[in-house]
This record gives C-alpha cells, structure tokens and sequence, in this order.
C-alpha cells in the first residue's frame, strides 16, 4: 500500500467532479481546463489503483469505489477549511443587517445611538427592505425577521416576547359613538398592514368577536403610514408597545382597551450557523435582546 497522500487539488478536483458529473462543470468552478481536472482525476485514479469514476458519453457516473472514497475526501476538505477558518483574521469591515423597514424606522434606528455607545467597535450598515435576505446571494451578515422561525439552514432565534393591541387617535374616544370596547369596531374603520394580513383576526379571535364585521377595512405596506393613518383618526390600528412607544407617550396614540393579546409571530435574528462564532453578531443579539426586555 502506498503510504504518501494525494495532492490536496486532486481531491478538490474529484470532489467538484463527483458534485457536478462534469469534468466541464467542475473546471469552471476550479478555475482550471477541464483536461487539466481530468488528468488531475486520472493520476488521482492511479495512486489510489481504483477507478473512481466511469466515462459515458455524455457525462460521468461515479463507481462504488469513488462514492466510498468521496465520503473521506469530503470529510477531510471540510476539516482542512474549517481549520483554515480558524486562523482568519476577524473582519473589522461594517456587520451588514438586514432589516425589516417597519422594525428599522419604529424602533431599530431611534435606538442606534445606544448601541454605538456600547459598542464603538462596531460599524452597523443597515438596509431597510420589505423582503427577506436571501444570505446565498446577498451581501448580508444578519438580518431581523418577522415570523415564527426556524428557516432552513439558518440560525434563528427570537429577540422579542411579542404582544399586540389596538391603537388609535385619542379623538375616537370622544365625540356621539365613542370607542369603549371592543364590541364598538364594528363602527370603525380597521387598518391592516400588509406584512402581517392574518394579525387583526387573531386578535379578534382571542378577544372573543371572531365574527366582527367592521364598518370598512383599509391596509398599508409600511407600519409607519399604518401608525400615522390611526394617528390621523382614520381608524384603528395594531401595535405593539415598543414600535409605538414614542406616539402613545406624545398622546398622539392611544390604547383604547386594555386588551392585549400575545403574538404566535415576533422578530428574530436570523444569521448563518457559523455567525453565532463572529463576535459583532452575538454583541448585537444580546444588545438587541436586552434593550427590547
């Protein structure tokens, strides 16, 4: 048996091959001509005195030998890469996150101050969106979601324990029809929002009026033209505390029941698994946990 191992690009070249079934496919992902992979494969062949592969016309079809074989190739690139991950220096380039616009504008942004001050380290660029990161193709470090988690192949975890109520201008409480109980949205305008269509009628559910009618319904995409809609009088929203704090403070808002219902739904950090091992993203969700508590 033959003691000295394989050159590490052999192993690349075979595993790229083994993925694809083209030694075409598996050159342009090397960077290399196919024949310089094929010759690669070929003296990979004869050091180990198998066939790993079998030439058809088109394509390739794996043996039995080279499945065996691919499962410790494999095994030993994902071990070299990881130990090679080890000794990078850490990225000091800004954490990109990736925001949902309702929770960057209500809350995320009127709070950065606080998370400079106890990070200066850490340069946040944030980008506001109405659509998930796809963390495959986008230049995304971490992203806040709104739902109930898990996604696939991604690390999530809530930041959040989420509860909702109504929310409306101070001036519907007033008037011939004051609004006193939650019976009293029949007569109101209800104003969705378009990220969460399913949130009034749990609410209603919950409150016991899973039948309720409105007098008419209007929806938003953004929170913010929500908030300001309710704000304006023109009917009822739902909110949670801590995206509408400043406006029920100012008086502008108000809670015209005690009547809060838990979210199934809330935000959630999502990252890649090997994120939780960069320092600024775990700094930010124990921040994030912490101030939103």
């Amino acid at each position: 048996m033959r003691e000295e191992l394989p050159p590490i690009s052999f192993l690349r070249a075979f595993s790229r091959a083994a993925e694809t079934l083209s030694f075409k496919e598996a050159a342009a992902a090397l960077n290399l001509s196919p024949s310089a992979v094929s010759r690669q494969i070929q003296s990979l062949e004869t050091h180990l005195g198998v066939a790993l592969f079998r030439r058809l016309n088109p394509g390739l079809e794996i043996t039995a030998e080279g499945r065996r074989y691919l499962q410790s190739a494999n095994r030993v690139l994902a071990e070299l890469r990881k130990a090679q991950e080890g000794f990078a220096v850490p990225d000091s380039g800004p954490l990109r996150v990736s925001a949902l616009e309702s929770f960057t504008e209500s809350w995320l942004v009127p709070h950065l101050s606080d998370f400079e001050r106890a990070h200066p380290g850490i340069e946040l660029q944030v980008e506001a969106t109405l659509r998930y990161a796809d963390f495959e193709r986008d230049p995304v470090d971490v992203a806040i979601r709104f739902g109930t988690g898990p996604w696939a192949d991604l690390h999530s975890e809530p930041i959040v324990d989420l509860t909702y109520f109504p929310i409306c201008s101070p001036a519907l409480l007033q008037g011939d029809a004051p609004l006193r109980e939650p019976a009293g949205l029949q007569s109101q305008t209800i104003i969705h929002v378009s990220q969460t269509p399913d949130a009034w009628s749990d609410w209603l559910r919950q409150a016991g009026l899973a039948g309720l009618q409105p007098k008419r319904t209007v929806t938003y995409d953004h929170l913010s033209i929500a908030l300001s809609a309710a704000e304006a009088g023109h009917g009822v929203a739902l909110s949670s505390h801590f995206l509408c704090e400043p406006r029920l403070k100012a008086g502008r808002l108000c809670e015209p029941f005690d009547l809060r219902v838990r979210s199934a739904s809330t935000y959630h950090l999502v990252c890649r698994p090997e994120g939780l091992e960069d320092p600024r993203i775990t700094a930010l969700r124990d921040w994030l946990v912490d101030a939103l508590a």
